[in-house]
């Protein structure tokens, strides 16, 4: 049974890889890591944020230069309990890649597990350097809640006024247990979210605003927000990326 059970989760990777190749039909590859150097190619990513920090409004935790690992094919992003350099006493990982990758419109693609348990919110998202907003989130997770994928997108209208249009979605599984392919296909006139390759969420509001071009962050915020139990969580703990990759349309 046991057997019979490893059997069929091999197959099912191997044909959830076959139907997500790094080679697109339409889609030129314009930015990529496959995490396979086993260490941080900082010819792409930064571990602080664009402005230079390394925390954020409201934060509990630090973002360090020694909080990442690697297996022969993934990134982890580690979160740990331990006093960081500014006193703060969590310290967890995040990437930005704005000096080497900035893109308006196109097809952005992570395949990720989330860290175990309550406490936790790995984030995929777009953002400009520009201004904020305008930001796109392309997950979001409150780990308390394992199961449901947080969208959004941020926008700032002509009178300055702020917008976002948050959806929950709900995936009947636990983001923790395995590797799952989270995309957007941010066009002119909308944004199409997908799960697995399947489309989950369409929204063309705010989309005028959106006039700039974006760069990547993954990040691993810890946090009591959304009634998670901070004091339940487990540390250290992990957000491993299998890859990142974007796209832009080929020209007809």
């Amino acid at each position: 049974m046991k057997y019979l059970l490893f059997t069929l989760i091999t197959l099912l990777s191997i044909q959830l890889f076959a139907q997500n190749p790094i080679e697109k039909e339409g889609w030129e590859l314009t930015f990529n890591d496959e995490f396979n150097a086993k260490k941080l190619d900082y010819s792409k990513w930064q571990d602080h944020y664009y402005w230079g920090g390394r925390t954020n409004e409201g934060s509990l935790n630090f973002y360090g230069r020694e909080q990442f690992e690697f297996s022969d094919s993934t990134l982890r992003i580690v979160a740990e309990k331990k006093k960081a350099p500014n006193d703060m006493d969590y310290v967890s990982g995040l990437i930005d890649c704005n000096k080497s990758f900035k893109q308006q419109y196109g097809y952005f693609e992570i395949r990720s597990k989330n860290p175990k348990g309550t406490g936790f919110w790995p984030a995929f998202w777009l953002v400009s350097t520009e201004q904020w907003p305008p930001e796109i989130d392309i997950y979001e997770f409150f780990t308390n809640a394992p199961d449901i994928i947080k969208t959004n997108q941020h926008w700032l209208n002509k009178r300055k006024k702020k917008h976002m249009e948050p959806k929950r979605v709900k995936m009947k599984v636990d983001a923790s247990d395995d590797f799952h392919i989270y995309a957007i296909d941010w066009q002119k006139n909308k944004l199409i979210w997908y799960y697995d390759n399947k489309r989950v969420k369409t929204s063309r509001r705010g989309l005028r605003y959106f006039k700039y071009k974006m760069h990547i962050i993954i990040n691993n915020e810890i946090s009591y927000m959304n009634d998670m139990n901070l004091e339940d969580a487990i540390f250290p703990n992990y957000f491993e990326i299998d890859y990142v990759r974007a796209y832009k349309k080929k020209e007809d």
